[in-house]
């Protein structure tokens, strides 16, 4: 398939929670960029975005959902940019967050997706797939407000 992580901000700048919890605009600034690099439209429905998580202590991670496409087509060339945070008002992206995506949704969870400390991947699934169709990922630690790009498999 040709629907693949392109580019991801695993660690945004600026401190993870402030004295009244995490801000919107905070979990919003981590993201991820999907794009379709084929000549075909692709339907999302049903597709599934996974990253790692660790259970606390935990010395292996796991596969955890972070957002399943409920419907929608993405043209060829086409970005779909998956925020972390609830569903809310797009005015929640900061404007240097907006720059590059066609299309933009939210992991639905208020909670940050990508691991800082311990590196973690992006992957694509099918559904019910026993493995993804496509995978990139970052060696910790992430670093603070950068954008990594895909080179191969790995994000840098």
């Amino acid at each position: 398939m040709t629907f693949q992580t392109t580019h991801l901000k695993p660690n945004p700048t600026g401190k993870d929670r402030g004295r009244l919890g995490v801000s919107p605009a905070q979990l919003a600034a981590e993201w991820v960029d999907l794009k379709n690099t084929g000549t075909n439209a692709v339907n999302l429905t049903g597709l599934i975005l996974k990253h790692v998580a660790y259970a606390p202590g935990a010395a292996q991670g796991h596969w955890e959902p972070v957002l399943t496409f409920t419907q929608g087509v993405l043209n060829p060339g086409q970005v779909v940019r998956v925020h972390a945070g609830q569903t809310r008002n797009h005015e929640v992206i900061r404007p240097e967050d907006r720059v590059g995506a066609n299309f933009h949704l939210f992991s639905g969870k208020d909670e940050y997706v990508w691991n800082n400390d311990r590196g973690d991947i992006s992957s694509l699934w099918a559904p019910g797939a026993a493995a993804p169709y496509d995978s990139a990922g970052y060696a910790p630690p992430a670093p603070d407000g950068v954008i990594l790009v895909r080179s191969g498999n790995a994000l840098v």
